[in-house]
């Protein structure tokens, strides 16, 4: 009799269990736009902060070779002598790469997580809108248990992730560099606008010139740090020696120098009469962060002097420490930058806090549209989970925050690029730091991570001067 009570109370249980694990998952669980962007962006956040604790801690999270399912992290010798793990040889082949994997592992997950719903909410309808904006228990369950299933996979599966990452990040690197240029003109001319409207000046009186005043103060304050670093890294980094080729450092000083001057001079011409200081300046100091890191990055101790010795390369690792939290944060804000930016844009208002001034408009019922942020009239008004409406269980979101027909393949293709990037940014783009010439626990350090930074410093500067020029060459064209 106590068995069978017993049986009968464990099948209720169980099955009670089953059905808030279903309810759980199939419920909508609706958020604002603003209150997804951030959720998304946090998402990312952590996975950088988790990343690169594990990187810098050396943690592989191979769990699969603890178990002897899977192969190891680290293939001492050469690609023959490695076997099957050839692939996973050509990424790391070193102790001081072990914490690469962890890395991919987290970016793999979230990679995976976002192109799911790049194709789920690909299509122009309420429930690609419901998709981004809901399911949250059903997303988190998806995300921990990919994770989870990621600690018992091959490092080969990871190394051909990577791969396909070298190739894909670089977008996202240059759509963030277009986004720091736009950033610096929408800068400008919101503080330009505020003089205009004769806005206060952080509570005090304003007579439509102190806004001025402190582009001024601003740009005169980025280009005294920047000469002032462009001083010090020609002093410090040598220009040449008679031992190792180092005509890499005056050619990545003096063209940021050049740069500078010359988008400079641009700005304050009659050439770009809609130039700025205070975007020049922003852009000149934004060049030259990337100057100083491509020549920290340098695997050259005849070179930098960050590696000048046995005692720098292993004092480095915590002096590196600086460069890394700040390059991550400078990661993290271009990530977050963006995703309220296409926030923004969906919501047609400020992504920050999800207002929507000019809100796009709805699909109704009979083929027309509606504002956004119109309030449902009758049956013609597609309307999911608006809360205090009975006739929903869904719930979440206000009046003013209907959920209506929307596509958004384009934000989570962009998010999926952001984590490969996140990847490659973690990991010194794939490439294993050589300990005969730098230390195998610092951030961002090779000769790819070098050349990539640079690269990035010059087309960051190239696409500031096509702005500056291209409204003189091309007078026909509309370039607002």
């Amino acid at each position: 009799m106590g068995s069978c009570i017993g049986s009968l109370v464990g099948s209720c249980v169980g099955s009670a269990a089953m059905s808030a694990c279903c309810a759980c998952s199939s419920c909508a669980c609706i958020t604002s736009l603003g209150c997804t962007n951030i959720i998304y962006v946090t998402l990312v956040a952590l996975a950088s902060v988790a990343g690169v604790s594990l990187r810098y801690g050396g943690v592989d999270l191979n769990v699969g070779f603890d178990l002897g399912i899977s192969g190891p992290s680290v293939c001492i010798g050469n690609s023959t002598t490695c076997g099957g793990a050839a692939i996973s040889y050509s990424i790391c082949n070193g102790e001081n790469c072990s914490g690469y994997w962890a890395v991919y592992r987290i970016a793999f997950t979230l990679s995976g997580f976002f192109l799911l719903l790049t194709l789920g909410t690909a299509c122009n309808c309420v429930f690609s809108t419901k998709l981004h904006r809901g399911f949250w228990f059903l997303k988190f369950f998806i995300l921990v248990g990919t994770l989870v299933g990621t600690l018992f996979a091959s490092n080969d599966v990871f190394a051909v992730y990577a791969w396909i990452a070298r190739f894909v990040a670089p977008l996202f690197q240059l759509y963030q560099l277009l986004l720091f240029v736009d950033f610096g003109y929408s800068a400008n001319e919101s503080l330009i606008a505020k003089d205009e409207r004769m806005d206060n000046f952080f509570g005090c009186e304003n007579h439509g010139f102190k806004y001025h005043g402190l582009i001024l103060a601003l740009a005169l304050s980025l280009y005294a740090g920047s000469f002032t670093c462009i001083g010090y890294m020609y002093t410090a980094w040598p220009q040449s020696n008679p031992e190792v080729n180092c005509g890499f450092n005056p050619l990545a000083i003096t063209t940021t120098l050049l740069f500078g001057l010359l988008n400079t001079g641009l700005s304050v011409s009659k050439v770009a009469e809609h130039g700025s200081v205070l975007c020049s300046g922003l852009i000149f100091a934004y060049s030259t962060y990337l100057c100083y890191s491509a020549l920290s990055a340098l695997p050259l101790a005849a070179c930098n002097p960050l590696f000048a010795s046995q005692e720098a390369r292993e004092q480095g690792s915590s002096e590196h420490l600086g460069l890394l939290i700040f390059s991550v944060l400078v990661a993290g804000a271009s990530c977050g930058y963006f995703a309220f930016r296409m926030g923004s844009k969906m919501i047609g208002g400020n992504a920050m806090t999800g207002g929507a001034s000019k809100a796009p408009s709805l699909t109704l019922a009979d083929g027309t549209a509606a504002a956004a942020n119109a309030r449902p009239t009758g049956h013609d008004q597609v309307t999911v989970g608006v809360k205090g409406d009975d006739s929903d269980a869904s719930g979440g979101g206000g009046a003013a925050d209907e959920v209506g027909a929307a596509s958004f393949l384009g934000y989570h293709l962009t998010m999926t690029v952001i984590t490969m990037y996140m990847a490659m940014l973690l990991t010194d783009w794939g490439v294993a730091a050589d300990t005969a010439s730098a230390s195998g626990r610092t951030y961002s350090v090779g000769y790819a991570s070098a050349w990539l930074q640079v690269s990035a410093n010059w087309i960051c500067c190239l696409i500031y001067t096509w702005t500056l020029v291209a409204p003189k060459l091309f007078p026909d064209r509309d370039f607002s």
